[in-house]
């Protein structure tokens, strides 16, 4: 039990404070019943006298034994201050988000039909020129997706590599989030030059060997990518084996429409400004599900694609859920009695009754 900043350790005790009012009300009753006889030689001088603030305080002098009694009962409970100390150890998961940077990352196929309309009446020229037409792209979209979920990580050390024809360690693995989080921001198609090729096996791999030596006892890769992998020098089978053998989980994300159309540029023939058009999805375009499949079947990861912003959140907070950060945590407390003020002020209140009693409110027969 604890009473402000105490923890008593005989709590039971403090019932004994309930006999205190009994204590006050059997005095009140034998105040009532007190008749004091004096032989008094001048009746008539007697009964001019009147009653002192002297003697209505007498009667209560008690009262300084009940404090002490409550001091002492309080005494008995035992209270103790208590300093408690707390530790709490993380074991964060290391992840490696490998991220396509391609051209095709730039189509414009996973608008809503709001914001498509919306898009539709704006200068398709001078969004072309501005490079505002992005952030409603697949990478755009993908970009503002993975920051949350950099943000919701905060125990985590994560990295970041990109990859189109080629691959490249944008940010390795750090606990600065906030660095990381610029970083992805700065990321666009052409990061890695003309990024007409999706090397799929040389993103893994460069994730891989960022996760290689670390010491976490989870690692994990979140591949996202639109397209299937016609570059690199790795192949993505290989670098899945070698994830295998590392222990390395990878989770892998396809975005995009695998056909249909999307929203595109189209420039005038005759006054050469851009205009809006619905562009067909290339025959060869779109993701090689059987590969993403593949690779997340064989390190023990899942495979998910989003064809909107909201599923693509939704796979990343699913993928939050799956690889929690474990947390331990212990405390413990130290406690100091604090008794021995109670039972000073207790004997102090005493020795004060019996000192009034017998000086200044001393009894004459």
């Amino acid at each position: 039990m604890a009473f402000l900043a105490w923890h008593f350790r005989n709590p039971e005790a403090l019932f004994l404070l309930l006999l205190i009012p009994l204590f006050v009300v059997h005095h009140l009753r034998s105040l009532k019943r007190q008749k004091v006889t004096i032989k008094f030689p001048a009746l008539a001088l007697a009964r001019k006298a009147q009653s002192s603030w002297m003697l209505r305080l007498r009667r209560w002098l008690p009262a300084l034994r009940w404090i002490a009694f409550a001091f002492f009962i309080v005494a008995l409970a035992r209270p103790q201050s208590r300093q408690k100390m707390e530790q709490t150890s993380t074991e964060g998961v290391d992840i490696m988000l490998a991220l396509d940077v391609s051209g095709t990352m730039d189509f414009l196929d996973m608008l809503g039909g709001v914001e498509q309309a919306k898009l539709g009446v704006m200068s398709a020229d001078k969004m072309f020129r501005s490079g505002e037409y992005k952030q409603y792209s697949r990478l755009g979209y993908a970009k503002k997706v993975i920051e949350t979920f950099i943000e919701k990580r905060a125990d985590d050390r994560m990295g970041l590599t990109v990859f189109a024809s080629g691959a490249f360690t944008q940010c390795p693995l750090t606990t600065d989030h906030g660095v990381l989080v610029e970083l992805l921001r700065g990321v666009n198609d052409s990061t890695l030059g003309e990024g007409r090729g999706t090397a799929i096996g040389d993103g893994l791999m460069d994730a891989l060997i960022r996760l290689r030596d670390t010491k976490a006892k989870s690692k994990i890769v979140v591949l996202l990518t639109d397209g299937a992998n016609n570059s690199g020098s790795i192949q993505p089978q290989m670098a899945a084996e070698v994830a295998k053998a590392l222990g390395i989980k990878v989770y892998t994300i396809g975005v995009g429409k695998k056909n249909g159309s999307f929203l595109w540029f189209q420039q005038n023939p005759f006054t050469g400004e851009l205009g809006w058009s619905e562009v067909a999805i290339p025959p060869d375009g779109g993701i090689d599900e059987p590969l993403l499949k593949n690779i997340a079947k064989m390190t023990g990861g899942q495979f998910y694609t989003a064809k909107n912003p909201k599923e693509l959140e939704e796979i990343y907070n699913n993928i939050d859920k799956l690889e929690k950060t474990e947390i331990e945590s212990w405390s413990y407390a130290r406690y100091t009695e604090e008794f021995y003020p109670l039972l000073l002020l207790g004997a102090l209140f005493l020795l004060l009754e019996l000192v009034l009693m017998n000086t200044r409110f001393v009894r004459v027969p």
